[in-house]
């Protein structure tokens, strides 16, 4: 099962691509947020603002799709206190044109489905996109997942969950151990929704996230609307494909 946190995304991603060519903007696409095969990119996780393990990325595969949009796949594995993987899942991140798009499967809350154990679970995904020519005071469109939950071809209920008015804040440089970076502050909402037994159910959160286009998400912190720390994401390490090489 996955965990709505892994933006390692997202999960991830300034802004000169606004005066190179098209030529320059497809090459983008083909190593998107400075990605290639091999690269690993691994998060410190947080939940109340306590460490809780960490998140070990890796790009396994990069290629073109059917429709010419270039697809990069990484592993995602989330290691807890004794270094051994807890879960581990697969996502993508599509490039066209000038936009970046992740996975909206980075977008499932685990929790919301913890009450549906062992039924059927089907997608409807609008995958997040991140312009490659991002403006500060841009407002970005959503992104969202739809959940349909199942039971001997009976449905239960449907789930929502969204990253909705996201806006560019500013252009802040941030450092965490893995380095310092030129990011855009982004913040938006996420909200969950769904039909409980005749009871719908709200959760809504405030995240802000600090995006290279360079080098994917650099951090992010989710926010109850009590004001406490939820989940929260730091990168840490990110090594290049020599630099993984070098380390096998």
């Amino acid at each position: 099962m996955k965990n709505m946190y892994k933006f390692g995304l997202g999960l991830f991603w300034c802004g000169i691509t606004s005066i190179l060519p098209e030529t320059a903007v497809a090459q983008n696409c083909i190593q998107p947020l400075g990605l290639s095969k091999n690269t690993e990119f691994v998060y410190q996780v947080t939940d109340k603002g306590r460490n809780n393990g960490t998140l070990s990325n890796k790009v396994v595969q990069q290629m073109a799709n059917k429709e010419g949009v270039y697809v990069t796949t990484f592993k995602s594995a989330r290691l807890g206190k004794t270094g051994r993987p807890e879960t581990t899942e697969e996502y993508r991140i599509k490039c066209s044109g000038d936009t970046i798009y992740l996975d909206a499967m980075l977008l499932l809350r685990e929790q919301a489905l913890k009450a549906f154990e062992g039924k059927d679970f089907s997608y409807t995904p609008v995958d997040i996109p991140y312009p490659q020519q991002m403006k500060v005071g841009q407002l970005l469109p959503d992104g969202k997942l739809g959940v349909k939950v199942r039971s001997s071809n009976i449905d239960i209920t449907q789930i929502s969950m969204v990253a909705t008015n996201r806006k560019v804040e500013a252009q802040e440089t941030i450092n965490t151990p893995a380095g310092s970076f030129d990011c855009f502050k982004i913040s938006y909402q996420y909200i969950v929704e769904l039909d409980a037994m005749g009871m719908p159910l709200r959760d809504v959160f405030s995240v802000e996230e600090y995006f290279s286009l360079e080098h994917g998400l650099v951090k992010a912190q989710f926010t109850t609307k009590r004001g406490k720390k939820a989940k929260g994401l730091e990168l840490i390490s990110k090594r290049n494909t020599a630099q993984a090489l070098q380390n096998k």
